[in-house]
Order: C-alpha cells, then structure tokens, then sequence
C-alpha cells in the first residue's frame, strides 16, 4: 500500500486489497462474521512458523515464539487504546470467559446480567454456575434487534456481580451502548465484561472512553488471523484483585522457574492466562492484525457503513426483512435478512459464487474492507434471483 494514506477506503483501495486475497479466485466473500479469510500476508507468516519450527525445534520458543506471542498482546492492545501489560492471550473466548468468571466469589453479588439475543458462549459461563447459586438475569429487546440502556437498567443492582455483554450483536449487527453500561454497572459495584469479537477490526475501540473493566476479543473473524487466539484485557486498577480459581502455568510471575510449591501472581493481565498458547495463529494473527492497522479502523468503519448501506438499500428494494439497526452509527459490518429458506438460499448463494451465512430464520451477509461495492450489488443480484425461484 502507499505510504500516503487516504480518509476513507475508496474502491480503488479496496480492490488492492481483495487481490491480497486468495478466497476470491473461486467464491466472492461476503462472510468475515464467521471466519475471516487468510491473505497471502498470513501464507507467508504460517510459511515463517513453519521454518522457525523446523530450523529450531525446542529454542524456537524463547529464540521467535514467545516474541511472536508478545507481538500479538502489543498489536491487539493498540486495536483497543490498552497497555500491553493490561492484555493477556487466551485460547478462545470460552477459556477467556472462563477465567475471568473464576474471579468472583458470587456470595454477597450472586447476579450475572446478559442481553437475551447475545451469543451463548457469554451467558453459558454464568448458566453454568447455576449450581453454585448464580442467578443470570436477562435484558430483553422489544424490537428483536437492539438493546436500550432503559433494558438493563432495573436488572443491574447491589447483587450483580458482572454485566457481561457483546459490543456488537453477532445475530442483529447492533452496537451495544457501552459506555452508558458501564456506567450503570460500576454504579452499583458490578464489574462489566465486554465480548468485542464482532467490534475490534469493524470500528474504532478504545477500552478507556468505554469504561469497561474486562474487554476480550480474537483473531478468527474480523481480524483475519485464524482461530486459536484470543484475547483477555483487564483495566490496570483491577489486576492486582484478581484471584482466578482456574489457572496454567503461564499465568505464573515465573513461569520458567518451574516452582510446583508456590504459585505467584504477575502484575499483569498474564495472571488470567491459562496454558500453552496456540502459536501458529499468532504468526498468522500478527499479520492479519497488522493489515487493520494499516487500513486503520476508523477508515474501516466509514467503509463498512456504506457496504452494509448498500446491502440494506437493495434488500429494502427488494421487500426483505431487515434485522439490523437501519442508521450506519448504530451497526457494526453485520445485517440479518428474514427471506424465504434462509439455508436453502446461502447454500444456493455459495453454488453460485458467493460465500454468505445464515443463522435461525435470518441470512447474514457482513463484508469487509477488502469487499467492493460489486461484490455486494452481484450478491444481492443473485440472492434476488434465488429468491425469485422459491415459493
């Protein structure tokens, strides 16, 4: 890319960036909220492991592995505006979730609040310690797409331990009011735990002007490093009080001392790590963070708004239903359509070129920055065509 970079991410950027990748040689990609698609930049970086591997063996930890694992907490930390001494890395946001859940003692504060259409990793974590007397309260949506602050409001109380919520939406693309959240939550003594899967990589984060006390994310979608790396932020006046009750040796001050007898907590974020990371896909999660940095979020964001526009303004054209917030300010790079045979429809999609997604009822088309605005007219040429042949 040139050195001189543009305010917005024109047609002409993002067409440089498609040829960068290989996916489009046979389907035309409109699917990152599911899995973001490898560029030859993270070829190159799996080529890279691969060689460190095979030339080093065991030294390759200390002498590329454990750098490379440093390099992603850096990179993922500048995506959120964190220190990296506030990031650690974890496996995925079930093992993320897991560890900072493990944090609470849930006696006096045996609440957990969550937003009913939220992906069921986040209230699992809670559901699953029904057991041990959590009670996970749910904000309902009347619209059955976003979530107003006035939802959460009368649940989030001097019992509620976490507010634990998505930034943006997986199943309605919606942004989740953050900051007003965070707000009501350290009002009554909780703690607020964000998923920003579906944000970091879509738009411009920063963890301090959201307020939050915990913030994770990962590489599989948005970030287009692969599955196998997530990570954990922890807002700095909070490390210090945490005692995980699920643990690994890297979440030790030492690791390499290898003390059995005595576990001594970091005064970092590392303390909510767990055991071997999976350092393949931070090889290929550096890269993949890099590229967005690159292209910078706030000129992805600007650029997301419009090709989802361009989504919503054909599938109101065309009599769709839309489950996803209308005005770009409030949508992330996601938007649900209520059609005929969802499934059906994205397996004919994908026989004729184009790679989508569906979830319960509803198609999902989210592009990205590398789309162009003919991906997304062919697209909806053909979902048109489709949808013309189905009673």
């Amino acid at each position: 890319m040139s050195q001189t970079v543009s305010a917005t991410i024109d047609e002409e950027d993002a067409a440089r960036y498609r040829a960068e990748f290989p996916i489009f040689e046979h389907t035309t990609y409109l699917n990152s909220c599911s899995l973001g698609p490898p560029s030859v930049r993270v070829f190159d970086a799996l080529d890279r492991y691969r060689e460190d591997w095979s030339r080093y063996g065991a030294p390759a930890w200390w002498l590329t592995w454990l750098p490379k694992l440093n390099e992603a907490r850096e990179r993922f930390a500048r995506l959120i505006g964190a220190g990296t001494h506030e990031v650690t890395i974890s496996h995925s946001i079930s093992s993320a979730l897991s560890s900072i859940a493990s944090t609470a003692a849930y006696n006096e504060r045996n609440a957990v609040v969550c937003a009913e259409l939220d992906f069921p990793t986040i209230p699992y974590q809670w559901l699953a310690k029904g057991r041990e007397g959590v009670n996970v309260r749910f904000a309902r949506s009347l619209d059955r797409v976003t979530f107003p602050v006035d939802s959460f409001s009368g649940l989030i109380d001097s019992r509620v331990s976490f507010v634990a919520v998505s930034h943006v939406l997986y199943n309605t693309g919606a942004i989740m009011p953050i900051p007003q959240l965070s707000e009501l939550a350290h009002a009554a003594g909780a703690r607020i735990v964000v998923d920003g899967y579906h944000a970091v990589g879509v738009l411009p984060v920063n963890v301090k002007d959201l307020g939050v006390d915990f913030y994770v994310g990962g590489t599989l979608k948005w970030l287009l490093g692969g599955p196998g790396l997530t990570f954990i932020y922890v807002r700095e006046e909070l490390i210090s009080q945490l005692q995980p009750s699920i643990t690994g040796w890297f979440s030790s001050a030492d690791q390499f001392a290898f003390d059995p007898l005595d576990l001594v907590w970091p005064d970092t974020a590392n303390r909510l790590e767990l055991g071997t990371p999976a350092v393949a896909t931070a090889y290929a999660g550096v890269e993949g963070m890099d590229m967005i940095l690159e292209a910078r979020p706030d000129r992805i964001y600007s650029r997301l708004k419009f090709l989802t526009d361009c989504v919503i303004t054909r599938a109101q054209r065309a009599g769709y239903g839309i489950r996803s917030p209308l005005l770009g300010d409030g949508r992330g790079g996601i938007v649900m359509l209520e059609i005929k045979q969802p499934q059906d429809s994205v397996a004919e999609l994908l026989r004729r070129g184009f790679t989508v997604d569906y979830r319960p009822g509803l198609l999902r088309v989210s592009p990205h920055f590398y789309n162009t605005r003919d991906d997304v007219e062919r697209c909806m040429d053909a979902l048109d065509e489709v949808q013309s042949g189905m009673s």
